[in-house]
């Protein structure tokens, strides 16, 4: 699975319809889901962003679709970042192959 990070702010759409969050967040959480993947952690933030999601897929394709998704809701806008674990990162640059300087 490829981890991507979300970070979200809310229209005025969102905060007109605030008292729906909740529901609003479980169908996010279900379209995620049944696209196959996982929401892992959902914060609602200060500062430039409304909200932070982790969200897990299990590929670049799948996020597209999930974000397309979301979109419809017309409540958020979003960037994503996909995002690796340090040994990941480890593991790549053990691959490069040497130069000489």
């Amino acid at each position: 699975m490829l981890t991507f990070i979300l970070l979200g702010r809310l229209t005025s759409l969102a905060l007109e319809q605030a008292r729906e969050f909740k529901e609003r967040d479980r169908r996010a959480a279900k379209i995620i889901k049944d696209a196959g993947g996982n929401l892992v952690s959902l914060y609602y933030t200060y500062g430039q962003y409304d909200f932070v999601a982790i969200i897990e897929a299990p590929s670049q394709d799948v996020m597209t679709m999930i974000l397309i998704e979301i979109g419809r809701f017309s409540t958020v806008c979003s960037e994503t970042l996909m995002a690796m674990p340090p040994d990941q990162l480890y593991q790549i640059i053990e691959n490069f192959p040497e130069h000489e300087r």
